[in-house]
């Protein structure tokens, strides 16, 4: 999503306020330098990821376009894409490329709709800081308000947007009361995702096995009953069809938590990922097996999907359920997958480009009068002349 120039110059605003800040202010109490540390335990979906790990992947260099913008000069995708080339450019790196730890925390559907919050480990020395806050300076600051936080710096722009530093290295971003339940988190006054045991038992479940202790990325959802309720009532109230897709789809509603846990893989290494569901029956989970299976028997049959290059991925996909628990696995070569990625998006992009008017056919040479005609016709059109010859056609074979 690409900001307006007003959001722009108050993101570089705040960011440079927020530069003065730590600088010239020191932050009081413990900081966390763990993005976790920062999740509040009633989060509906927790996502952790680790990019020093995941920009070691080829398919973090495809997707992003990692790669191509460094040929270009230009800065990383993700960068341009929130428009901040131009704070880039300004403090001399990227900033993104500067995290190495990244966690999401989005609260329950009954809490603050539409907020969720951002917590990331950034690398930043002294004088990067002194770099960025001389080269934007604090003009745009002046509406902004600052205070602390227990061991954060605090800066809210007039929009509500909130950002909050860490001497760690902990940067929080956010909005709303979710900002001020994650800070409260931080300062150990509100439980954190530690305390949340479904999400803790969810997550154990999928670094418990050798090798994935550590994974790239790390994500856990817990599905509200009240949110799964609606959505019985809802297809209830439908005209009911009577086929197997109900009977799947109120499987999938008795899912009450997923989770996957992805190893990225550098290149020449496999992309390997694990999946999770936690269901209400045993019937629910045989339920979403039985749609996997019939997704994936669709797939392996879709010689378009082989041809690009997505046939091993497929062919890797393995599902089990044991009692009121369904995991699934794929494992493929990152090379291989990233190669296919990039095939495509290549062969998207060269599907949403508008067709160019074809040229006017020429005729061969030495060709007589009327095949000329009929060549020009064919490139641009019947003219005037042969309109009127069809017209006068037309009326005596009436």
């Amino acid at each position: 999503m690409k900001l307006s120039l007003n959001a722009r110059a108050a993101l570089v605003g705040l960011v440079g306020a927020l530069g003065a800040l730590v600088l010239f202010r020191s932050s009081r109490g413990s900081a966390p330098s763990d993005p976790d540390a920062v999740v509040p335990r009633d989060s509906f979906l927790v996502a952790t990821v680790d990019l020093a790990e995941l920009r070691r992947s080829p398919v973090y260099e495809t997707v992003l376009g990692r790669e191509a913008s460094k040929r270009a000069g230009a800065t990383s995708l993700p960068t341009r894409a929130l428009g901040m080339a131009n704070l880039a450019e300004a403090c001399g790196f990227d900033p993104l490329s500067r995290v190495d730890k990244l966690a999401v925390a989005v609260p329950e559907e009954e809490g603050d709709r539409g907020d969720f919050g951002v917590a990331a480990k950034v690398q930043v020395t002294r004088e990067e800081l002194e770099k960025c806050t001389k080269a934007l300076g604090s003009q745009h600051a002046g509406d902004n308000r600052t205070h602390d936080v227990g061991p954060f710096a605090v800066i809210e722009d007039p929009g509500g947007r909130k950002l909050g530093y860490a001497s760690s290295g902990l940067l929080v971003v956010g909005k709303g009361s979710w900002f001020d339940t994650m800070l409260a988190v931080g300062a150990q006054k509100k439980p954190s995702l530690r305390d949340a045991s479904e999400h803790v038992a969810l997550r154990s479940t999928l670094t418990g096995r050798e090798g994935w202790s550590k994974p790239t990325v790390l994500v856990t959802a817990l599905l509200p009953r009240s949110l799964r309720d609606r959505l019985k009532k809802e297809m209830a109230a439908e005209e009911p069809s009577g086929d197997a897709s109900a009977s799947i789809m109120a499987g999938v509603l008795g899912v009450s938590a997923a989770g996957v846990a992805i190893r990225a893989g550098a290149a020449g290494e496999n992309l390997d990922a694990r999946f999770e569901l936690v269901c209400d029956s045993a019937e629910s989970c045989t339920s979403v097996q039985k749609l996997i299976q019939r997704k994936r028997l669709e797939w392996s049959k879709d010689i378009a999907l082989r041809m690009v290059g997505f046939g091993a991925l497929i062919d890797s996909l393995d599902v089990r359920v044991e009692g009121t628990a369904l995991h699934a696995s794929l494992s493929t070569s990152a090379n291989a997958l990233a190669a296919a990625i990039d095939r495509a998006l290549r062969f998207r992009a060269h599907k949403t480009e508008e067709p160019t008017t074809p040229p006017p056919a020429q005729p061969r040479e030495g060709a007589h009068e009327g095949e000329r005609i009929l060549a020009r016709d064919a490139g641009q059109g019947a003219g005037p002349a042969q309109q009127a010859g069809q017209a006068g056609r037309a009326g005596r074979d009436e």
